[in-house]
């Protein structure tokens, strides 16, 4: 019985916005403000089964939110929008960003006066910057950072006036997690010489973006060993150089003893608005859908 529910479920990611408390990793005590489901009826023809990757941004004193929204579990990703000016009333999602390829990863971030984008678009294999227009609501290419492999949940991080990006080698389905550095945004790309700084199912993806907190620096973490979507792991990142990189393990935040983490979840984003500590998280659920049923057997006659 539990082989055929694995057969005919389906891996479905809703977001949620929430309050930290004190703790910021203490997802458990957080207070919930929004959530972005997926489609739940059975019968859609085209559910939406991925509102994920949420992250968080603050401009001319509105939240923005961006993330992936996915028709279908084979479908092709495109960047969306919402926004608040109270955390009660948001606007309604936009696409902001389309590609022929799947987007996913939105990271959104402030750097040297300019905004940008740095979505996943390993289908490209590659890494590339996009500007906004004033109101955030469109996102026009500047450049390509990397390219030649299926690089993947990427991420740049300053640090002693050097510029540290993250990112997941994903050519051969494994998480190999490399790191480069420059001395700016539109400088040259150098491997470091410890890369890659991380390699295995349940160390080498982030979950979200690096982030300082407290003058550290953490790194959240996937854990993708039983599933994809199965937890979050933290790492404080210790020394972070363009000779010597070193972590370690936190602790585990997702899941936890919250109900709505209790399946998984696999991204961790914050930041600060109207003096909250404000969190996005995504979370895995377990749906069943008529036609992805269908869809799934068809494919197996096909295949015998």
């Amino acid at each position: 019985m539990l082989e055929l529910i694995n057969k005919i479920s389906q891996n479905q990611f809703n977001t949620i916005i929430s309050e930290a408390k004190d703790d910021l990793f203490k997802l458990e005590q957080f207070s919930v403000l929004k959530t972005f489901f997926s489609t739940r009826n059975f019968f859609s023809p085209s559910p939406i089964v991925f509102i994920a990757d949420p992250f968080l941004f603050v401009h001319n004193d509105e939240l923005f939110l961006f993330y992936e929204e996915q028709i279908k579990l084979d479908g092709k990703g495109v960047i969306k929008m919402v926004k608040t000016s109270d955390l009660k009333k948001w606007t309604k999602p936009i696409t902001v960003l389309e590609e022929d390829y799947h987007l996913s990863f939105p990271n959104v971030f402030f750097l040297y006066g300019q905004i940008y984008m740095m979505p996943e678009s390993g289908n490209d294999k590659s890494i590339k910057l996009y500007k906004p227009n004033e109101t955030l609501s469109k996102w026009i290419p500047y450049k390509t950072i990397l390219k030649g492999s299926k690089f993947i949940d990427s991420s740049i991080v300053r640090n002693n006036n050097k510029l540290f990006l993250f990112t997941t080698d994903y050519t051969n389905q494994t998480n190999k997690l490399r790191l480069f550095y420059s001395d700016s945004i539109d400088g040259q790309w150098v491997e470091h010489p410890l890369s890659p700084i991380a390699e295995g199912k349940d160390i080498g993806r982030c979950a979200g973006s690096l982030f300082n907190y407290q003058d550290k620096i953490f790194r959240p973490c996937q854990l993708t060993n039983s599933r994809y979507g199965e937890g979050v792991d933290l790492y404080e990142v210790l020394e972070l150089s363009c000779h010597n990189y070193k972590e370690k393990k936190i602790k585990r935040l997702i899941p936890n003893s919250d109900k709505n983490y209790s399946t998984g979840g696999h991204h961790f984003n914050y930041c600060y608005f109207n003096d909250k500590k404000i969190v996005a998280t995504d979370i895995l659920e377990i749906r069943f859908n008529f036609w992805e049923a269908i869809r799934r057997i068809i494919v197996k006659l096909k295949k015998e």
